[in-house]
């Protein structure tokens, strides 16, 4: 599994979790058709064919993700599914240290808190893509960041998401979309290894 596929798999995972209207479909499908690895091609597969309408899309996501009325919010705030509220100091400061050790600096307008799985997903692509552009001799601290990203951070925290969807019946596109999330990590980390 090449790292730039799996950089490109986490960017879309970010777009999907970030952007209730994004229209992929042709993107999911072009990773389809350059994936080879089955943990990976399952649940992208299920995306592309589940994938849902400009009008229900973001109906789905604000059900899910924003305002649930008959069933619990899934929340994508690490802080919110490690410690139960926003901004939590214990989850922020680690993360805060990976983005700055990786020269990332959030937009000081996002409306995103820096613990969203979807910024997470691409601090991970944009780390991978560092790996695969950088001076050999420079990989190892990039590798390290990313590796650390992946264990302390979104493995835990995409576990419990995975873990949710289900509970509040979510369509079936972002159930696959989850456990791709889910998929990529441990390829990520294997790929790391190998470099």
């Amino acid at each position: 599994m090449t790292l730039a596929l799996l950089a490109d798999l986490a960017q879309i995972l970010a777009e999907v979790f970030l952007e209730p209207d994004a229209d992929l479909k042709e993107d999911l499908a072009q990773l389809l058709d350059g994936c080879a690895n089955p943990t990976l091609t399952e649940p992208l597969s299920r995306m592309v064919r589940n994938s849902l309408d400009a009008e229900a899309q973001p109906v789905e996501y604000a059900r899910l993700f924003l305002h649930a009325k008959d069933t619990d919010t899934v929340h994508l705030f690490e802080s919110v599914q490690a410690r139960g509220h926003h901004l939590a100091p214990e989850v922020l400061g680690p993360l805060k240290a990976i983005y700055d050790e990786a020269d990332i600096s959030l937009q000081e307008d996002l409306a995103v808190p820096p613990d969203h799985l979807g910024l997470e997903l691409a601090c991970l692509s944009y780390l991978l893509g560092q790996a695969i552009e950088g001076d050999p001799a420079e990989r190892s601290p990039v590798v390290e960041l990313a590796q650390r990203l992946v264990r302390q951070h979104l493995r835990p925290f995409t576990a419990l998401v995975v873990e949710q969807l289900p509970l509040v019946q979510a369509h079936p596109y972002y159930r696959a979309a989850a456990e791709l999330a889910s998929a990529l990590l441990p390829a990520a980390e294997k790929a790391l290894v190998e470099l």
